[in-house]
């Protein structure tokens, strides 16, 4: 019976077959995120965590509308929480998902994010980098999309208060050099805004 000898070429040539034959198996593997609740979480844990949005961080213009998202803050029923941050260069994608929904996705809603746990500043996050590791799993919060109006209405206010007039020629609201239009009182108080009592009384 005849032995296997093994010289560096054999070695080399049985090197170069396996990465030869490796390359395609594992660019064909992927690994499976394991669902896990976030009082559970590692660093390094590679997981899918579904949970609800406790508060968005985002980007807005003049109007309101969402130019870009920076965080997403995660609360699941174990009542920990999770930091989802958005790459710079990948914002415009996820901002493309959020807002895919009439109303958009907002505080309240159920989601899922697949990633890999970092610890930053004592805090569990994860920057997600591929939009198809975010998705809505249930809409829960129906409150509507709320705009300022790019025209002239009625409805007006300052940029420094949080008062705001029905009447062109209210004495107040004529000293205001700087307006913001609203496209109904109702926005306006949604928003968070008082009526002038002046305008109240003229009512």
């Amino acid at each position: 019976m005849s032995s296997l000898i093994l010289n560096d070429k054999k070695i080399t040539f049985l090197c170069i077959f396996c990465v030869v034959l490796g390359i395609p198996f594992l660019s064909t593997f992927k690994l499976v995120p394991e669902e896990k609740h976030i009082s559970d979480l590692n660093e390094g844990d590679y997981v899918k965590i579904t949970a609800k949005i406790q508060k968005l961080d985002v980007k807005t213009n003049e109007y309101l509308e969402i130019t870009g998202i920076k965080s997403i803050k995660l609360m699941d029923e174990t009542a920990g929480d999770l930091l989802v941050y958005f790459p710079g260069d990948k914002s415009d994608e996820f901002l493309k998902i959020i807002l895919k929904t009439t109303p958009r996705i907002k505080e309240g809603d159920i989601v899922s994010f697949s990633g890999k746990i970092q610890v930053y500043n004592g805090r569990y996050e994860i920057v997600l980098n591929d939009p198809n590791d975010f998705e809505l799993i249930k809409k829960v919060n129906f409150e509507r999309d709320i705009f300022l109006s790019k025209y002239k209405t009625n409805y007006y206010a300052s940029k420094n208060s949080n008062v705001y007039h029905t009447f062109e020629d209210c004495p107040y609201g004529e000293k205001i050099s700087e307006k913001i239009y609203f496209k109904s009182e109702d926005d306006a108080e949604i928003l968070g805004y008082e009526k002038c009592s002046y305008c109240e009384k003229r009512d």
